[in-house]
């Protein structure tokens, strides 16, 4: 379970992808809220993150994470489901990274999630200083 500090870094990187395969207002009904309460607590920081909405979204994330949730369209309606068998969902990825010594390119495959943790390149040279 993430705490409220880990969930209001990790939340807006989360909704603001593209590509994380769930739209927003999916995301939200998964959660049992409304994607504009959503949107309040962790892009427009409004409203605050109260421990009902912190649980309910750390288990939709984790489900999200885990490929739980699988998404289907059966013609212009799209809908979510449940996997019988969770995949997690897979990226190819490369890097650039601070070790320390110097930069560092990391090439791999990783599930999505690990974006949505690591520190970007700026707030990583920020700290180096």
């Amino acid at each position: 379970m993430r705490t409220k500090a880990q969930l209001l870094e990790e939340m807006p990187k989360f909704l603001a992808d593209k590509n994380r395969g769930i739209s927003i207002a999916m995301f939200a009904e998964l959660c049992g809220t409304h994607q504009s309460h959503l949107m309040d607590v962790f892009v427009r920081k409004s409203e605050p993150l109260t421990e009902r909405l912190q649980r309910r979204v750390n288990k939709a994330y984790a489900q999200v994470l885990a490929g739980e949730i699988r998404i289907m369209q059966r013609g212009l309606k799209r809908y979510m489901e449940y996997r019988e068998e969770p995949k997690p969902s897979m990226v190819r990825r490369s890097l650039i990274a601070w070790d320390g010594a110097g930069f560092k390119l990391d090439i791999g495959v990783r599930p999505r999630a690990e974006d949505y943790r690591r520190q970007d390149l700026q707030t990583q040279m920020k700290g180096k200083r």
